[in-house]
């Protein structure tokens, strides 16, 4: 910055040396432009005015000079001694070059204007790609963009010391195909209120994560604009607490797509259109009575009108000390607006009367398991419910029976039933 500074003092210095245009006019020689200043003139974000010292050889008073520029933040104010200009304050993420041709006869010249960018802290150019399509119920599709320079370990969890980009984007274009998709083209633009549409970035599940060796820090968007063009996504981002990012992604933009009606790629002849997060090896089967559950009411968690009850199933729970033991599920059941009771038969889907299929998020070294899950305690095994049926009956002693029978993404049937007594919240 220092060197672009003096660079500039030497331009203004320059042009503070107003010099004459002959006035004589020369019948030897072509008309010829000559720039005195500097031609290489740099300006800060603000803008400013400046000013271009010529002379001219073998002048011929027929003759106009003129000066131009194409860019439309660079306005030519006066043509006299010298050329006077305006250069508009930059209030994009990007710095910008613009140029101002000087003409007289068939001599050109050239000045270029070289602007600095307001107060960007940090521009990366991003290496890595990851993504995951959750097709949506009302018309409007989610794609979750994952950009960084490492990507993730083996096991799918952050490097150290290595910085993530997450965008939670809505589109009301659909998947091209069974298989594989790619995030379709368009601007999406940060959204805070709630309102899933087509067209957004959201803003719960966006934000730029920061890891370290042993921890992660979350800055969340204050304004996000995303831009994905073929094989290219273009982010510009200021953060809650006033940073600003520029993050740029060239590659493939294909991406798995989640489709409930394939089994692992076993049924119908397709292939596996999941990434494969289950650790499970084989069938899982159990038969567990005396568990406990808890069932928390969290209102409309996918914004398309229903109720949403996350049941957890343990079957060795200690209310008091949080000892955990044996198999455990979460499964998110979908009930109409205003109701409560879970009693009924659910299918995978996210409308009312169905459960979600399972999906999970890597947050720094442990993956964090969202909607249907089985597990065991402390996360040994885990593996998403991505299709099947949960039947739920109460008895006379309200005691619960969960019939779950269903598939995990690696094709693996997982099926039983769970009885037990519970307890119901509101989150």
């Amino acid at each position: 910055m220092r060197m672009k500074r003096f660079l500039l003092m030497l331009a203004v210095a320059a042009m503070a040396i107003a010099c004459d245009a002959p006035t004589t006019e020369s019948t030897q020689g072509e008309p010829t432009v000559i720039v005195n200043s500097n031609t290489n003139v740099f300006f800060e974000a603000e803008g400013g005015k400046g000013e271009i010292s010529f002379t001219i050889e073998n002048v011929n008073k027929s003759i106009e000079l003129l000066a131009e520029s194409a860019d439309a933040w660079i306005t030519i104010e006066s043509i006299g001694e010298v050329i006077c200009y305006t250069v508009d304050a930059n209030d994009g993420y990007e710095e910008r070059t613009g140029h101002i041709t000087i003409t007289y006869g068939n001599s050109l010249a050239t000045v270029n204007i070289l602007q600095h960018v307001s107060d960007v802290t940090v521009y990366t150019a991003l290496t890595t790609f990851g993504s995951e399509y959750i097709a949506g119920s009302n018309g409007i599709h989610n794609y979750y963009v994952v950009l960084s320079t490492v990507g993730t370990t083996e096991s799918g969890y952050l490097q150290p010391n290595a910085e993530y980009y997450y965008f939670d984007i809505y589109s009301s274009v659909a998947a091209t195909n069974s298989s594989t998709t790619a995030i379709p083209n368009g601007t999406y633009t940060l959204s805070t209120d709630g309102n899933i549409r087509d067209g957004i970035v959201d803003y719960e599940w966006s934000n730029y994560t920061v890891s370290t060796d042993s921890d992660y820090v979350e800055y969340f968007y204050k304004e996000c604009n995303v831009v994905v063009s073929d094989g290219s996504i273009v982010a510009t981002i200021t953060l809650e607490n006033g940073d600003k990012h520029i993050v740029k992604y060239t590659g493939s933009l294909e991406i798995p797509v989640y489709d409930p009606n394939d089994n692992g790629g076993g049924g119908d002849g397709g292939e596996d259109t999941t990434e494969g997060l289950s650790t499970l090896t084989s069938d899982h089967t159990f038969n567990i009575t005396g568990g406990v559950f808890v069932g928390a009411y969290v209102g409309d968690l996918l914004y398309n009108g229903c109720n949403t009850c996350q049941v957890f199933l343990f079957e060795y729970l200690d209310y008091e000390t949080g000892e955990e033991r044996g198999d455990q599920f979460e499964i998110d059941l979908q009930l109409p607006q205003n109701e409560t009771d879970i009693c009924g038969t659910y299918t995978a889907g996210t409308t009312a009367g169905h459960f979600i299929p399972g999906t999970a998020e890597d947050m720094g070294g442990q993956y964090m398991q969202v909607n249907s899950w089985y597990m065991t305690a402390g996360y040994t095994a885990f593996a998403p419910l991505v299709s099947g049926t949960v039947t739920v009956e109460k008895d006379d002693a309200d005691i619960y029976t969960f019939t779950i029978d269903t598939v995990d993404d690696k094709g693996n049937k997982i099926y039983g039933t769970f009885k037990g007594q519970g307890k119901f919240t509101e989150w």
